[in-house]
C-alpha cells in the first residue's frame, strides 16, 4: 500500500482533567461519573447526539438490570433509566430485567445529565490520532480530533476509550487488537422499527410478563428468504419493544452480516447489504398477520457492532469468570446477561444463561503499561465468551461509572492508570450507590 506523510500544526481547542471519548451507554456515564468525582471532563461524540448503539444503532432493552429479581446495577445507570421511566420513556417492569426505552428520549434523557454535571461536549468529532508525551510513550498528552473546521487537539491528563472500536487506544503504543480473527468475530446487525403492527397477533416486549420473542413463525418465514437466494443469512429475528415503547411499534433485530467492523471496506460492504436484506425482510413479513400493514419506519443511522477490538488489561475475565463467579477485591461491575454468541456464517447463536450475577474487576478496563488511559464498555478485557455477556448495555454503563470514578480519583491524586486501587474504586462506587 503507498504511504505519503501527513504533519499539521493544530490548535488546541481545550482541555480537561477527564477526556472521554464516545458518547454511548458506557461513556456518556463515565462523563458524568468523572466530573461528578471532581475533574473537568469534556465528552467528545462522533455525531449530534448522545446514546451510541443505543440511539444510532436503535440496539433495545437495555440488558440486565436484574437477574431473577436480583438488582445487580445500581448507581448512575440506574438514575438514568428511572429519569426515562419517569417521563414515561422506558418501562422498568419486565420480570427479566431488562429495560426497553423511547429512543428519542435515551438521547435527551442523557444529554439533559451531561449537561448537569457540567461536562463539556463536543459533537461532530473524531479522534485520529493520540500524541505521546515526549518523557514517556505510554503517557498521552493530547488527542488529534476532525471536526467540521478540520483537525485540532484537545489536551488531557486521562483519557477514557469508550468508543467500543477502540478508535483511541488503537493510536497508542498500548495493546490491542481484534478479539478473533476477521472471519470469527460476532456478525454486525442492522437494527430497524416497524410502525402497523397489529399487536393483537403478536406478544411484543410490552407488559409486565417475562420475555416474548416472535420468533418460531417469523424464522420460518426468514429461512424461505434464505432458500430463494433473497437473503444471505439472519438472526432470529426478534421483534420486540426494545428502542420504542409505541403501541404498534416494534423494533426489529433480524439482519446479519460477517466482516471486520474497523475496515472501511468491510463496513461499508455491511451498510450496503444489510440495508438492502431491510426490505427484504419487510416484504417478507407481510406474510405474518401481525405485520400485514407493517411498514418501515427508520433504519438505524448506523450498523451495530457486536465484536471489534480488545485491550489486554492488567486481567481478562474469562468464561470460569462468568460460570463460577469470584469476589474480586476490585469488583466494580455486576452482569447476568447470557453468554451470546451470534455466529457469523450462519443465522444461529449459542447462548448459555446463567443463574447468579458475575463480577467484573477494574483491573479488566486498565490496559498493561498504561499511565492515563482507560476503557470501558466493549473494550473490556475479556474473552471471546466473557465478552458475549459482558458487551450489553447496563453492564457497559456500570463499568462506564467505575472508569470516570477512577480517572478523576488518578487526576486527583496523581496516580497512573495502573497505580489506582481499584479496592478503594469499588468503595467509592458502593458509596456512590452503585451495586458492587
Amino acid at each position: 500500500m503507498e504511504k505519503i506523510d501527513f504533519s499539521q500544526e493544530l490548535k488546541i481547542i481545550t482541555e480537561a482533567e477527564v477526556v472521554v471519548v464516545g458518547g454511548g451507554p458506557s461513556g456518556f456515564i463515565a462523563a458524568i461519573a468523572a466530573a461528578r468525582n471532581g475533574a473537568k471532563t469534556v465528552l467528545i461524540e462522533k455525531y449530534g447526539f448522545l446514546g451510541g448503539m443505543a440511539t444510532a444503532g436503535l440496539v433495545g432493552p437495555i440488558s440486565k438490570f436484574k437477574l431473577h429479581g436480583q438488582t445487580i446495577v445500581g448507581g448512575i445507570p440506574f438514575e438514568f433509566v428511572k429519569k426515562m421511566a419517569d417521563k414515561k420513556a422506558a418501562n422498568l417492569d419486565l420480570e427479566n430485567g431488562s429495560v426497553p426505552f423511547d429512543a428519542e428520549m435515551y438521547k435527551y434523557t442523557a444529554m439533559q445529565m451531561v449537561d448537569d454535571a457540567k461536562v463539556q461536549m463536543l459533537f461532530h468529532s473524531r479522534v485520529v490520532n493520540c500524541i505521546s508525551d515526549k518523557t514517556n510513550e505510554f503517557r498521552i498528552s493530547h488527542i488529534v480530533i476532525s471536526g467540521p473546521s478540520g483537525l485540532y487537539a484537545v489536551k488531557c491528563k486521562y483519557l477514557i476509550d469508550c468508543t467500543g472500536t477502540g478508535d483511541v487506544v488503537s493510536q497508542t503504543k498500548l495493546h490491542c487488537q481484534l478479539r478473533e480473527n476477521a472471519e470469527s468475530l460476532q456478525p454486525m446487525s442492522l437494527m430497524f422499527r416497524l410502525g402497523g403492527v397489529k399487536q393483537d397477533f403478536l406478544q411484543v416486549l410490552a407488559s409486565k410478563e417475562k420475555t416474548r420473542y416472535s420468533n418460531a413463525p417469523l424464522r420460518e418465514i426468514l429461512q424461505k428468504q434464505v432458500d430463494k437466494g433473497n437473503l444471505k443469512l439472519f438472526g432470529g429475528p426478534w421483534a420486540f419493544h426494545g428502542s420504542t415503547l409505541r403501541d404498534g411499534e416494534v423494533t426489529v433485530n433480524a439482519t446479519r452480516c460477517g466482516g471486520n467492523p474497523i475496515d472501511v471496506n468491510d463496513i461499508t460492504k455491511a451498510e450496503k447489504l444489510l440495508h438492502n436484506e431491510t426490505m427484504v425482510i419487510v416484504e417478507a413479513f407481510k406474510e405474518f398477520p401481525a405485520f400485514k400493514d407493517a411498514y418501515l419506519i427508520e433504519t438505524a443511522v448506523q450498523v451495530g457492532v457486536r465484536e471489534a477490538l480488545t485491550i489486554e488489561g492488567l486481567y481478562t475475565v474469562d468464561q470460569d469468570d462468568i460460570i463460577n463467579p469470584k469476589d474480586f477485591p476490585d469488583t466494580v461491575a455486576k452482569g447476568g446477561h447470557p453468554m451470546d454468541m451470534h455466529l457469523p456464517s450462519s443465522s444461529g447463536q449459542k447462548v448459555t444463561f446463567l443463574d447468579i450475577p458475575y463480577n467484573i474487576p477494574f483491573r479488566s478496563l486498565v490496559p498493561k503499561n498504561s499511565v492515563n488511559l482507560l476503557v470501558a464498555g466493549n473494550l473490556a478485557s475479556a474473552t471471546k465468551e466473557a465478552f458475549s455477556t459482558i458487551r450489553v448495555q447496563a453492564q457497559c454503563m456500570a463499568l462506564g461509572q467505575a472508569a470516570g470514578t477512577a480517572a478523576a480519583l488518578g487526576c486527583s491524586q496523581k496516580l497512573s492508570a495502573c497505580e489506582i486501587n481499584g479496592e478503594k474504586i469499588r468503595e467509592i462506587l458502593a458509596q456512590q450507590g452503585a451495586i458492587v
